[in-house]
């Protein structure tokens, strides 16, 4: 059986049909993801996880674009490694539990966990952080990215007529839908680019030439509501791809050697972004800032400087096939600074709780029965203070 381990069925579907199974892993190696500490987690890759130099998944916001982590930067490893477990469980545990009960299935029993035999990724180590592996989990490269076909007559005609200055081809995936106002910005900094810029819109932004219309859109767009996008990626006047970064996307760019403007939302693209400025194929764009300054001056960079094109085609003999580990000291690599962090940290907080109990014991301790000196009574907090007894 063929499946993948996204969702809690797949290990219990081959349980029931009593098959071993191949899990299709249709994304980056993603760590802590697909290795979830929960037991009852259908996502037990079991895949090593050197917390010291590989970068946790973050399905938003910008990470790492180096494996060569600061002290800082390995500290966050840590914390996002430990909140991805605990909103694992506490997300997932409840429903798969009563699944699991249902259908008396325990995932932890060994002949459980020997049922998936292979686990197949469609990425490569040039576009991935590097990390040891298991010699069942086999990176078998991009499946979808491959020689270009002859594009519609209408689609080479507007490559063709878009001289010296290219093309830019703009697609956004299909699940995030902009609003107007934004692909209006978007359209204003498109028209004022050098280039002509292929535009693809879903169907829900732009249901009919009206809503194309009311973009403005410039001399130099055209909008279409589907591209064959790996067929214009090979085309030779494709300069540049802005795109969300999907990891199909991503690596259809990579291959056929064309630069990319990443403008991630969620999930896998915020990482698969992070790798492009890593890799050096591309740059990043937070989605706030669409139509923005800074949206413009990306594509003109990607677009005006050489060395894009030049690196992604040639990386001119960048070591990818090597762990970072090779590079770094005993102490970083077994995240020994870490442990002294924690441990210095837990004794501070040890000798302040200490401290802040003897405190308020010493508040809260009876009165002496005899005076100071002078006959008066030492001060009580009142709080503190037995009640006395009316008679």
């Amino acid at each position: 059986m063929i499946a993948e381990m996204f969702t809690p069925c797949s290990a219990l579907l081959a349980h029931t049909l009593d098959l071993p199974w191949i899990n299709l892993w249709p994304a980056a190696p993603m760590e802590p993801f697909p290795t979830s500490l929960w037991a009852g987690s259908n996502r037990r890759l079991s895949q090593p996880n050197p917390l010291s130099y590989y970068p946790q998944y973050r399905s938003k916001g910008a990470g790492p674009t180096t494996q060569f982590l600061g002290l800082w930067q390995r500290v966050e490893n840590v914390v996002v490694y430990w909140l991805w477990a605990w909103g694992d469980w506490r997300i997932n545990s409840a429903p798969v539990r009563d699944l699991h009960k249902k259908y008396e299935f325990d995932p932890e029993l060994p002949e459980e966990r020997k049922r998936m035999v292979m686990t197949i990724v469609p990425v490569d180590w040039a576009a991935e952080w590097l990390c040891p592996v298991r010699p069942d989990y086999k990176l078998v490269g991009p499946i979808l990215a491959g020689p270009g076909n002859p594009l519609p007559a209408d689609l080479e005609a507007f490559m063709n007529g878009a001289g010296k200055e290219g093309v830019l081809l703009v697609s956004l995936g299909t699940v995030v839908e902009l609003d107007q106002q934004q692909l209006g910005s978007m359209a204003a900094a498109f028209a004022a680019l050098p280039c002509k810029v292929l535009w693809r819109l879903t169907p829900k932004e732009v249901p009919d030439q009206a809503a194309i219309a009311a973009l403005g859109l410039g001399n130099n767009t055209q909008v279409v509501t589907w591209v064959p996008q790996n067929d214009l990626l090979a085309h030779p006047n494709l300069r540049a791809f802005l795109s969300h970064v999907g990891i199909n996307s991503m690596y259809e760019a990579i291959y056929h050697g064309k630069p990319i403007v990443g403008m991630p939302f969620f999930r896998d693209q915020p990482t698969n972004a992070d790798r492009v400025v890593a890799k050096g194929f591309g740059v990043r764009l937070n989605p706030m800032q669409a139509g923005m300054p800074a949206f413009g001056e990306a594509i003109l960079e990607v677009l005006s400087n050489p060395h894009w094109i030049e690196h992604v085609m040639a990386t001119g003999g960048e070591p990818y096939l090597r762990t970072p580990e090779d590079e770094m000291s005993f102490i970083v690599r077994k995240s020994l600074g870490l442990c002294a962090i924690t441990m210095a940290c837990c004794y501070i907080f040890s000798v302040i709780a200490k401290a802040v109990l003897q405190l308020l014991l010493s508040m809260c301790s009876p009165v002496p029965k005899t005076g100071l000196a002078d006959g008066s009574l030492p001060w009580v907090p009142m709080m503190c203070t037995p009640k006395a007894k009316v008679n």
